[in-house]
């Protein structure tokens, strides 16, 4: 038998061996007593085998065991061989959520002295999801990695997160500006994963769409797309003020399209234009925001209006409910009578001009001035000297239309 048949042979027995180790976790058979922890850990050794099916095989192996080999894996991160973290760590990638409980351990790696260890530990972080949240502060100190293509996919991991990692913007931000092209893709891919948390980039992914390559500019459009569709989610809850801002700021971005539109295909120029027509959309359904609008784009015309309808509806107001203060207001007023009106040369009084003065001999307001002192008038009325000195009254005839009344009455005036 020769050296080379004698390989053969070895490495089919370890495949035979490893397939039937497979078919024993996947049945649970009662007569494989063995316990988890001892099927795991010669998979976990096989994941550096020399022979690359059988690290195939080892790791869909301890995938399919699921997140009972977590614990494993997550102790294979600290082991001195270089070739078993990283491959620990793309097996923990590979379990995506399952593995969450390996959040921590996998942000220390991302420390690792090993660069391929620090990308595995970020595809990882990345394919949990939501649930590595955790790990978010140590991947935005991964997007200084010495080591390009550990900062290109530190982007993506921060993006299969969310808005979980909202925080990352100020740095994903300024990732735009990275040496690398597929770092700045990646990074405004990410923005808009975070959706309206990511409107403080807005006017960087503007300046990207002038990017010298197309699939950067790609990575704007999406990220800005993303970004419009995260406030179109929110149309309904959006203040008046801010729908109007955010508006602007896509109307902004479509005329840059537009002014680089030969850089950018019919679909890419939708992603921006149907969340901002939806927006334009929830604007138009505000009718009262849309008649202030129009009024504060008239500014003479609403000062107008406000003159002539708000003042005499003060004024008509006090006279239902206190009428007295007319004559008061009207009163204090007096004093100033050479009001120049604008446009023509004539002086008005004040009172007239802000038109309480018209108000001034109202029935209500002599009413209620009559109300106010007729009782004083009443009491003081019999103590005037004039009235005393003739209180004898002698009646006196009186011609009247040629007849002679003895007495003059009420009567006889009607």
């Amino acid at each position: 038998m020769t050296k080379h048949t004698r390989q053969v042979l070895l490495s089919a027995l370890k495949v035979v061996v490893l397939c039937l180790t497979l078919f024993l976790l996947c049945t649970s058979n009662s007569w494989a007593q063995i316990t988890t922890d001892s099927k795991i850990a010669p998979l976990i050794e096989k994941l550096i085998d020399n022979d690359a099916h059988i690290r195939s095989l080892a790791a869909d192996a301890l995938v399919n065991i699921g997140s009972p080999a977590v614990p494993s894996l997550i102790e294979a991160l600290k082991n001195q061989d270089i070739n078993l973290r990283w491959h620990a760590a793309s097996v923990l990638g590979d379990l995506g959520a399952e593995a969450a409980p390996a959040v921590s351990a996998l942000s220390a790696a991302l420390q690792d002295e090993d660069g391929q260890v620090r990308l595995y530990a970020t595809l990882a972080l990345g394919n949990i999801g939501t649930a590595a949240k955790a790990a978010v502060p140590s991947l935005m100190a991964a997007l200084q990695d010495k080591e390009q293509f550990v900062r290109i996919y530190v982007p993506s991991a921060l993006r299969k997160i969310g808005v979980e990692a909202k925080v990352a913007v100020p740095v994903l931000t300024a990732a735009l500006k990275d040496k690398n092209p597929t770092v700045r893709y990646n990074s405004a891919y990410a923005l808009g994963a975070m959706g309206t948390e990511a409107v403080s980039s807005v006017s960087n992914l503007i300046a990207l769409l002038n990017d010298s390559q197309f699939y950067v500019r790609l990575g704007a459009i999406k990220g800005l797309g993303g970004i419009a569709a995260g406030f179109q989610d929110k149309a309904n809850a959006l203040p008046t003020s801010k729908l109007q801002k955010v508006i602007s700021d896509f109307e902004e971005v479509l005329a840059t399209i537009q002014k680089y539109k030969d850089k950018f295909t019919e679909t890419d120029i939708k992603l921006i234009r149907r969340p901002l027509n939806a927006l334009k959309a929830e604007k138009e359904t505000r009718l009262f925001d849309r008649v202030l609008e129009s009024l504060f784009k008239h500014k003479l015309l609403l000062g107008i209006a406000a003159y002539l309808i708000l003042l005499p509806s003060i004024w008509l107001i006090l006279l239902r409910v206190a009428p007295l203060w007319l004559l008061k207001i009207n009163n204090a007023l007096k004093p100033y009578t050479d009001f120049s009106l604008p446009f023509i040369s004539v002086n008005v009084p004040l009172r007239y001009v802000l038109f309480v003065g018209w108000f001034h001999y109202h029935p209500r307001v002599l009413d209620a001035w009559v109300a106010k002192y007729i009782k004083a008038a009443r009491e003081q009325f019999p103590k005037k000297d004039t009235v005393s000195s003739r209180a004898c009254y002698i009646p006196i005839p009186v011609v009247l239309d040629g007849t002679t009344v003895p007495q003059l009455m009420n009567e006889n005036l009607r």
